[in-house]
């Protein structure tokens, strides 16, 4: 079967549907050939019990482990003719100035305590 028809087939009887680009992307690692043998893909997919193809609604029912492989390789959408409309960046102005430090000046030598005024309160006290 081709790409296009498996898609297809999944589509109407399967409750997932497959994208080309995931189909692409077996056929790239070589899980599957061009062309698609669709009992290999299925045994690869969908459920199985007692050799039987789960239904679920009256669709087949796809393995919970595949869908997170799935929605990886999603189709890309067609984009519009137009291109992508840039923002403008805002530029800013920063100015940085510098302050004289004297460095002969003391160093002022402030020591603090904290006292508990009971409960969760705290003071900061100068000594």
């Amino acid at each position: 079967m081709t790409i296009e028809s498996v898609v297809d087939w999944y589509g109407k009887n399967v409750n997932y549907k497959l994208t080309k680009a995931f189909l692409d992307f077996l056929i790239k690692i070589g899980i599957i050939d061009k062309d698609v043998d669709i009992k290999l893909l299925n045994s690869f997919l969908l459920e199985i019990y007692d050799d039987e193809f789960i239904k679920e609604n009256g669709k087949f029912k796809i393995k919970e482990n595949r869908i997170p492989v799935i929605e990886k390789y999603k189709d890309e959408k067609k984009v519009d003719a137009k291109p992508p409309v840039k923002k403008e960046e805002k530029k800013r102005d920063i100015k940085v100035t510098k302050t004289h430090v004297d460095k002969n000046a003391k160093p002022t030598k402030r020591k603090f305590k904290i006292e508990s005024l009971g409960g969760r309160r705290l003071k900061l006290v100068k000594l």
